[in-house]
């Protein structure tokens, strides 16, 4: 029974020391940016006023954890960037170099089914009638929706409370 015990301890400890690696280590960090394009922006919200254009692999440094918001300095400059766009492993590979940490859940999805580019080549071979759908799926992901344009969209869909910034 004590040996259980034991056990238990024992696995509960290595998971947390495996989460704690996945977690910055406190302020003065550096992070390194891993998603495409992002902001730097003034407040811990989505649409909250940007303070620059961030790019995949700028280095920011840490200076507070705050859920899933993290206070950073960039270039002189402070504000907030979302904890999924951002790593402090210094050995993470960008998509520029083959592999990346994180993957939206489109991709993530996407690669559960095996559907990755040369699988979307052979399909869209065996399936010439489909070439307008990807042409239009193309279309739709290509494009690109400025934060004013999202706001507005909300806000006139009642999705987004007046005055919330």
């Amino acid at each position: 029974m004590a040996w259980m015990n034991c056990r238990k301890v024992f696995l509960a400890s290595l998971v947390l020391c495996l989460a704690a690696g996945n977690v910055p280590q406190g302020q003065g960090s550096t992070l390194i940016v891993t998603k495409k394009e992002t902001k730097l922006r003034t407040q811990k919200r989505a649409l909250s006023t940007p303070v620059c254009d961030l790019k995949e692999g700028d280095k920011l440094t840490l200076k507070e954890k705050d859920g899933v918001w993290f206070a950073v300095g960039f270039q002189e400059k402070s504000g907030y960037v979302h904890s999924s766009d951002v790593t402090d492993k210094k050995d993470v590979r960008l998509s520029g170099q083959g592999v990346r940490e994180n993957y939206s859940a489109s991709e993530q999805a996407a690669a559960r089914k095996g559907f990755n580019p040369q699988v979307e080549k052979e399909y869209r071979g065996q399936n010439p009638n489909l070439e307008p759908a990807f042409k239009t799926v193309d279309a739709i992901q290509a494009k690109k929706v400025s934060d004013a344009e999202l706001e507005r969209f909300l806000k006139e869909g009642g999705l987004l409370k007046e005055g919330v910034k």
